[in-house]
């Protein structure tokens, strides 16, 4: 998956950083742990040696004479008991011989079985101890290098989000980003860490096996290894031809499957007419294919891959084993027992090298979806040289505005309408989002496709977002809130704000006796992990939090969910309060705010229907009457 010709695994997880930081501890401790495993190998196989040779070794008088001066000694001597003298005497021609006989001659401990044993199976508990550490702490510092992207991609998507705005009408867009964050950045960590984890171990690994395969007998390790690897090779093609094979299957049983629910449904038709034998019939026989495709695939492919395996140990077995028994000399029981432990964890990295482009391409296709949302260009924007906005005083005007939803319905059609500041309106339509694009466009929170909106007759589009969002505040019905303390919620973490100041918009909006009842007070925490309020408790939190700026112009949402008789009355006199002196715009889902309203608008198919108070559209619109029948006659909601 690429991204403007860059891979998308890449731009999540560059390589520059590939060696930096906690991605460079991966490598430090997973090329400890290789080295740390090679290690272990020969320790095993020395114990191994040990156990099986009992220290002897048997030696002629000129051998026991060249392994006396080997070892220190005036002369070695054969056939007794001596530790790890078999390996140091097999090792003496080896570039690591000189390094043994040295460690043997002046460690007595070696020179005895008793205490060579201990100390090889120390070495090897220490060994092992050792490598899953480091194993361990290189996985661990994988695992925060993808947590690290994910904490840089859940920023961006989070600032991405806010730079696109709430332009989304039916909150898709939300729930695409939200999809992004909790499934695409999650994959994405685990594919980054998984990737750095194999890309940093299994490299070394692999070429200090191969090395050390080579060092014991090169011959034997490139015999061993070129049928090794078409064997391996050829395992790998035959377990995705089952894959393969094992999902066509499935499909085939898949739909036998649903033949054999049909044959539930048709009791009544069979039954009526006199089909009982058959359909008996037909089900036993869609009952035994499916059967045959469940099992069929799954036999077929164990049955290739095993005689694989056997045929390429039987290869290994066979050329290690001719060279042992044709010349022991050269090459020892314990370092073919090594070459097989050596070529036998070979298995790992290859299959890790396999895997890790399917690993790479689900995450880097989780990574395109993610960087195709960031790289989406904001439908509204400031323009430069844009204006401060004055507090709306004479008009608010939509002239020949148009809107349309990515699917291509048309929501507005060239709108025109006109409404005096200072009135208390209300806009209404058939199709509630035809209303609401209309109350979007104020604070710009969606652009119109073609025409202008003018407060004061000043195009909004060239005014500063700052000073128009200080001027025209949304309040929707069922606004979220952030999990943070009641006085937060409301001042929107603002510094500016006095706790009198935040009281006194609770007050008026009758906000502030509910807010006292809670276990804190003003520092009760809100949201996801805190309290949580009804319908009618956050929709006047809602109220003070935009009270509290006190704007020219504030476009009010209603609450779609029931509210109680309390809060109802309540609203009453809040509505009082907030529409003095400001132009105060409803989307109404309450009759009598509808009958407060100095002007309704009715929408519909995106233009202006009518225009009028509640009592004159009753009279003279067919379609409000309509609209008011839906929404508020007794059989619905009780005439609220």
């Amino acid at each position: 998956m690429t991204i403007r010709g860059v891979d998308a695994f890449e731009r999540a997880f560059p390589r520059r950083e590939l060696f930096r930081g906690r991605s460079r501890s991966v490598f430090i401790f997973s090329s400890l742990g290789s080295l740390t495993l090679c290690l272990l190998l020969v320790d095993l196989v020395l114990v191994a040696d040990l156990l099986g040779s009992g220290g002897r070794v048997s030696l002629n008088q000129a051998e026991a004479v060249e392994a006396g001066r080997l070892i220190g000694t005036e002369n070695a001597r054969s056939e007794v008991p001596a530790g790890l003298l078999p390996v140091v005497w097999w090792s003496r021609e080896k570039f690591w011989g000189l390094a043994l006989s040295t460690t043997y001659r002046h460690v007595d401990w070696l020179k005895k079985n008793g205490t060579a044993l201990m100390t090889l199976l120390a070495a090897a508990a220490v060994l092992v101890l050792l490598r899953n550490l480091l194993v361990s702490r290189a996985r661990r510092a994988a695992t925060r290098v993808g947590l690290d992207v994910v904490m840089r991609l859940g920023r961006s998507l989070h600032r991405q989000r806010l730079r696109l705005g709430p332009g989304d009408l039916q909150d898709a867009d939300g729930r695409y980003v939200l999809g992004l964050f909790t499934g695409d950045v999650q994959l994405i960590r685990d594919g980054v860490s998984l990737w750095l984890s194999r890309v940093g171990r299994y490299p070394l690994e692999f070429v200090l096996l191969v090395a050390l395969a080579i060092c014991l007998n090169w011959l034997v390790a490139l015999q061993c290894l070129i049928p090794l690897a078409a064997c391996w090779f050829l395992v790998r093609q035959e377990s995705r031809r089952f894959q393969s094979t094992l999902q066509l299957a499935e499909s085939r049983a898949d739909v036998e499957l649903r033949l054999l629910a049909e044959s539930f449904r048709k009791t009544r038709l069979v039954r009526g007419y006199g089909m009982e034998s058959f359909e008996r019939d037909q089900f036993q026989r869609h009952l035994e294919r499916f059967r045959d495709d469940v099992t069929s695939a799954k036999r077929d492919g164990r049955w290739a891959r095993l005689m694989l395996m056997i045929l390429c140990l039987a290869i290994v077995l066979f050329l290690v084993g001719s060279r042992v028994l044709g010349a022991p000399q050269e090459f020892s029981f314990s370092a073919a027992l090594l070459s097989l432990m050596t070529l036998a964890s070979l298995h790992w990295p290859l299959t890790a090298f396999w895997d890790l482009r399917q690993d790479r391409a689900q995450a880097s296709l989780a990574a395109g979806r993610v960087y195709r949302y960031l790289d989406r260009v904001p439908e509204v924007g400031q323009a430069v040289g844009a204006k401060f906005l004055q507090p709306l005083s004479k008009a608010l005007q939509f002239e020949g505005v148009s809107y349309r939803l990515a699917n291509g319905n048309t929501l507005l059609d060239r709108l025109d309408v006109k409404l005096p500041a200072g009135e208390t309106m209300a806009v209404v339509s058939l199709n509630p989002l035809e209303s609401l694009v209309m109350a979007y466009l104020l604070p710009r929170f969606i652009e119109p496709h073609a025409g202008r909106v003018l407060f004061d007759g000043e195009d909004i589009a060239w005014t500063t977002l700052e000073s128009l969002r200080l001027e025209a505040v949304f309040v929707g019905g069922s606004d979220p809130f952030f999990t943070e303390t009641v006085m937060e919620n409301i001042s929107c973490g603002q510094s500016d704000y006095s706790l009198q100041q935040i009281t006194e918009a609770a007050k008026q909006t009758h906000a502030h006796k509910f807010i006292l009842k809670l276990p804190q007070g003003y520092e009760t925490v809100l949201g996801e992990h805190g309290e949580q309020l009804d319908a009618g408790q956050g929709f006047r939190l809602g109220l003070a939090r935009a009270l509290l700026r006190n704007p020219a112009l504030m476009i009010i949402a209603e609450p779609t969910e029931p509210i109680d008789d309390d809060t109802k009355s309540l609203l009453d006199d809040t509505y009082n309060r907030i529409c003095r002196e400001r132009t105060v715009l409803f989307l109404p889902t309450r009759l009598p705010t509808l009958r407060r309203a100095s002007q309704i608008v009715l929408l519909h198919r995106g233009k202006v229907e009518s225009i009028g108070t509640h009592a004159e559209l009753v009279k003279l619109s067919p379609l409000y009457r309509h609209w008011e029948y839906m929404h508020f006659n007794e059989f619905r909601n009780n005439g609220e």
